[in-house]
């Protein structure tokens, strides 16, 4: 198994995304997600919805060339998904599905919305009927780019007063039949998963065909920290045994951009570029470490 990771730990450093890109040189790192995350709330490093947004892509893919990198995962844009901001987030979400094809990207993870209308106990049904309407006009972008739409888990934690949001293999496997259409997909966090303590191996296994795409992180099961591997309470060895179990082909993406807690407000509230970098390696090296641990790391 390959190893990639966002080139979101960066933002924080650079003007672009393509700076972002060349920050890998010499972390280890070959295979890059690109993150449209922010594209729409702080568009200052990727936006999604300016005349030039291309451009923007096209000098990521550009340094990604030059310097050796392959994008091989991206995540689309936290946006609105109905009412009178919906088509803003439609737009850039398509734009997102667009820029995969330039960057070469066939999965691309994404979130479905919160609302305070459905509740857990009221089941899924009504939440996956509230989503319909965005997903369903995103899929001409998604057959004509080829680019697979992939629902990410969140936890039972991040839904207050009972809210409804897809965390399990269950709900998630739900929503794919619900949708019915060969570019939907999971993806699976297993940090989230880990503040819901739930069993990652079951998980895993249960999402079966549907998993094309990981979110790679740890926590100590209370908040949503994401730092590295094996600095938090994640169970790694079950992690790894359900991907080898069920099957999994595809990248063990890092999605931890907070190896350093932002627990200060002055002169060390972020730490020096240089020594971000050197974490940044060390994440590298013990992603292989895990990998290598049950023979299937690959570079």
């Amino acid at each position: 198994m390959k190893i990639a990771t966002t080139i979101e730990e960066f933002y924080p450093y650079v003007q672009n995304a393509a700076e972002a890109v060349k920050a890998y040189e010499g972390t280890g790192f070959k295979y890059l997600d690109y993150s449209f995350f922010d594209s729409v709330i702080k568009p200052e490093i990727s936006p999604l919805l300016t005349d030039d947004w291309k451009e923007h892509v096209l000098k990521a893919k550009e340094a990604a060339d030059e310097h050796g990198f392959t994008f091989v995962q991206a995540h689309a844009p936290i946006c609105e998904i109905r009412g009178k901001d919906a088509e803003a987030g439609i737009i850039a979400t398509n734009r997102s599905i667009e820029a995969c094809e330039i960057l070469g990207v066939k999965n691309m993870v994404i979130h479905s919305g919160f609302y305070d209308d459905w509740k857990r106990a009221d089941g899924s049904l009504a939440y996956y009927k509230a989503n319909e309407p965005f997903f369903r006009a995103l899929i001409p972008a998604m057959e004509k780019h080829d680019v697979n739409i992939l629902f990410e888990n969140s936890a039972v934690s991040f839904c207050p007063n009972g809210l409804f949001f897809p965390a399990s293999a269950e709900e998630l496997n739900g929503f794919v039949e619900f949708m019915n259409h060969p570019l939907f997909g999971v993806a699976w966090d297993v940090g989230h998963a880990n503040l819901d303590a739930r069993d990652q191996y079951k998980e895993i296994t249960e999402l079966g065909k549907n998993l094309k795409a990981l979110h790679i992180h740890d926590n100590s099961g209370k908040r949503d920290e994401h730092t590295s591997p094996l600095l938090g309470t994640c169970d790694y060895d079950a992690i790894v045994r359900g991907l080898i179990d069920s099957g999994f082909e595809g990248y063990f993406t890092l999605e931890a951009t907070a190896f350093f807690k932002a627990n200060n407000n002055g002169q060390l509230a972020k730490a020096d570029l240089e020594i971000k970098r050197d974490a940044v390696a060390l994440m590298y090296k013990i992603s292989k470490h895990i990998l290598s641990a049950y023979d299937i790391y690959e570079e």
